[in-house]
């Protein structure tokens, strides 16, 4: 039966009726396809990618998220909404989730009164399984290895909550786009005791295929779809990823084994390691396709469990839906509405048209950087050495032999052997052609990381490093562009300015720096890792005053005060870097310790000197500084160099040298003086520090002395008081006392009015 009831008949009579001499093109010509896994049709109308778009645009997907914050509550060590704290995991971590949507002793609601108005009991489980401890890293800048641990993960917990119950729904929603609410990488994992609505769908369908052809739904399309490759994305030796024919989303994929699987946990080591490895390869493309991290919602589809776990499931094949919203850039989205809502899918950009920009991506922006890398070269891609060329497998190429003429007769061999190249691989030519090229060395590159600083107001640096050492030859494209401010009304206020060239310096370092900067703005920063076989790209967002770290300061020194055992003066310069304009200012902070104990003493000194005033006699001491923006702009600066002193240990100069100058040390003793003398025994002192000073022990004294008179005569004061108030036990009244001629007589209470002497 065809969709809506509506037979093959009256659908070839339809098109026999519609049918015109123009001929069918998929990419021009609506129509609708089948989708067998859901029994349901969609609308594909491709020509409606032409029309202008006018429509939402979602803001820019790109944040600054901080590796750790305590207060996030899938960090390592924080505390969660019920109290309780995450342990320091170092891997994944899997824990109930605290506002489930399923709990496990939900009451029955009873049969119902009614066939239009049924209820039945719903109960399960809800956990939530964190991918990685850092909170900036999404699945594709993971390693292979840890991509593994979360898949083993993923296929423990799908066997121990389908010992209880049928339906295991593993989902990942990345991006904020997709409902995220959380930056840090997560999955979800719901267990119910019922099967979910597309869960009947996908069992339905698939039972009903294989009872009519003998044979899972999804291996005989996986099989049609290696035949056809027109929407293969990617594939391996154990799974392949394709755009499914019947795709809604605009670059929807299905993940798939070649192998005849039905859950998670039957999946070999060799499968899991292969399913680890295609995953990091799928989403770097996604990420790759606009340039940024790319939202999507992801699940697992295996077979159901629980107490029918045993029963012939065989017409069922473990498969996972990728569904991406980005539907033109990274910020324009597809919407599921209005037609899509109440009538059925339908989408624009054609299965063929998304598999053609995934499997093409790397291939495109290898031959755009090697344009703009090596656009004078004789021979394309010419990344090595003479003669060494680099393509993307299971694709064919073209090899070219340098420095030979078109047209010249050329022999081809393959390297250590004598016989000629025959047959589809022979060439006759400067040019050999390589029909489905294959290699196991494959190694796109992957998304750098990147940091930026600025040490002053006008210029700031950014340095980078890649995520995944590559054996093959990379380059790094730099560039940067000032980013605009919205406006009151939230819109555009003008164009984004840019971009320019980001000049590495030295040429071919990992490090560029941009001039000329100016401190209220934003600046956005594209460096692109670019080998034989791809090109990956990291946006960073910056400003002057989140990245501003000055410089540390310069030529500190430590120096004794005569006559004073326990004070060191310390004096330094600003950073050479830094402009000296007066409402440029730093401030400083400076730490000290005698060298033989581990903690530090600190103080803000006011400005390039401070004097210290409770330096240990007899010890030397090391000193350090460190700078920030008066304004606190940015960060503190690195500690500065130590410099070493000890206190003076000589009696009080006699006389002030002449114009009123600070005492400084005579040269004659520069040892004590010396920003870097000879360190002393670094040993740690077992004796605890002693700050007393005798000048000081008699001033407390004193101090107490006087706090205790005060004390005496106050409470001497306070017993006259109460002895000359207290009442007379003897006639109950209160004798008069020098306070009684400040109470009116006639006031007083339980007394007639009377003279008193």
């Amino acid at each position: 039966m065809s969709r809506s009831g509506v037979g093959p008949e009256q659908h070839r009579q339809g098109s026999e009726a519609d049918a015109t001499a123009t001929p069918f093109q998929a990419r021009e010509h609506q129509h609708i396809r089948y989708n067998p896994l859901q029994d349901e049709w969609v609308l594909v109308s491709a020509h409606r990618m032409k029309r202008p778009w006018q429509g939402q645009v979602e803001p820019s997907l790109l944040k600054t998220v901080p590796r750790h914050d305590p207060n996030n509550p899938l960090c390592p060590g924080a505390t969660r909404a019920n109290g309780e704290v995450n342990p320091h995991y170092e891997s994944t971590f899997l824990f109930d989730n605290d506002f489930p949507a399923l709990q496990p002793d939900a009451p029955n609601p009873g049969p119902s009164d009614h066939p239009l108005f049924q209820a039945e009991a719903a109960r399960g489980v809800c956990k939530v399984l964190c991918f990685h401890p850092w909170s900036d890293v999404t699945l594709p800048l993971m390693s292979v290895p840890e991509i593994r641990a979360v898949v083993d993960m993923w296929a423990s917990v799908t066997e121990e909550l389908g010992a209880q119950y049928p339906w295991v729904q593993i989902f990942e929603n990345k991006g904020a786009m997709m409902g995220c609410s959380n930056p840090h990488p997560h999955c979800q994992v719901w267990a119910s005791s019922f099967l979910p609505n597309i869960a009947q769908h996908e069992e339905q369908s698939q039972r009903a295929y294989q009872s009519q052809h003998g044979e899972p739904l999804l291996m005989e399309y996986g099989r049609q779809e290696l035949l056809r490759k027109e929407r293969l994305v990617l594939t391996s030796e154990h799974w392949l990823v394709l755009v499914p024919f019947w795709a809604v989303w605009p670059f929807q994929t299905l993940l798939l084994p070649r192998r005849h699987v039905r859950r998670l946990p039957e999946l070999t080591p060799a499968e899991r390691d292969d399913l680890a490895f295609i995953m990091k390869k799928l989403l770097t493309k996604y990420d790759n396709l606009f340039e940024t991290s790319f939202p999507y919602t992801m699940g697992w589809h295996g077979a159901p469990m629980g107490s029918e776990a045993e029963a012939n499931w065989d017409h069922w094949q473990l498969h996972a839906h990728y569904y991406p919203p980005l539907l033109r850039s990274s910020t324009v989205r597809k919407f599921m509405v209005g037609y899509e809502m109440l009538a059925q899918a339908q989408r624009d950009l054609t299965p063929e048209q998304m598999s053609s920009s995934c499997t093409g991506l790397s291939r495109v922006l290898v031959a755009v950087a090697t344009a703009v890398v090596s656009a004078a070269s004789s021979c394309p891609q010419a990344w090595g050495p003479p003669g060494v060329q680099y393509g993307q497998s299971g694709r064919s190429m073209t090899l070219c032999c340098p420095g030979v003429t078109a047209g010249a007769p050329v022999s081809w061999s393959r390297d250590g052997e004598t016989r000629l190249l025959q047959g589809p691989d022979s060439g006759l030519g400067h040019e050999l052609v390589l029909a489905l090229a294959d290699s196991t060395d494959e190694d796109p590159p992957s998304r750098p990381v990147v940091s930026c600083r600025a040490a002053d107001y006008e210029n700031f640096s950014c340095t980078w490093s890649p995520s995944q050492v590559s054996g093959l030859p990379t380059r790094y494209l730099t560039s940067y562009r000032k980013k605009t401010v919205p406006g009151a009304d939230g819109q555009r206020v003008s164009p984004s300015t840019g971009p320019w060239p980001c000049p590495q310096d030295p040429p071919g370092a990992t490090r560029c720096v941009v001039h000329g900067a100016e401190f209220w703005s934003q600046y956005r920063i594209n460096v692109t890792e670019v080998n034989p076989l791809g090109a990956s790209t990291r946006l960073l967002d910056v400003s002057l005053q989140s990245i501003l770290r000055p410089d540390p300061p310069q030529g500190l020194r430590v120096e004794s005060v005569p006559g004073y055992p326990r004070r060191l003066r310390a004096s330094w310069m600003y950073p050479a870097s830094w402009p000296r304009q007066p409402h440029f200012l730093l401030k400083f902070r400076l730490q000290y310790r005698p060298v033989q104990h581990p903690a530090w003493s600190m103080v803000e000194p006011a400005g390039l000197e401070e004097v210290i005033t409770d330096a240990v006699a007899g010890l030397p001491h090391a000193v350090r500084v460190s700078a920030r923006d008066f304004l606190d702009a940015g960060t503190w600066s690195a500690w500065s160099p130590e410099a070493w002193g000890t206190p003076s240990t000589g009696p009080l100069p006699k006389e002030i040298p002449a114009g009123g100058k600070p005492y400084t040390q005579p040269k004659e003793n520069p040892q004590m003086d010396s920003p870097a003398p000879p360190r002393p025994s670094l040993l740690p002192d077992p004796r605890p520090l002693d700050h007393r000073d005798p000048l000081e022990q008699m001033a407390v004294l004193a101090s107490l002395g006087i706090f205790s008179c005060l004390g005496l005569a106050a409470g001497a004061l306070a017993l006259g008081l109460w002895l000359r108030l207290k009442p007379d036990g003897k006639d109950g009244h209160q004798k008069p006392g020098f306070l009684a001629p400040m109470i009116p007589v006639d006031k007083l209470p339980g007394e007639t009015k009377k003279s008193v002497c």
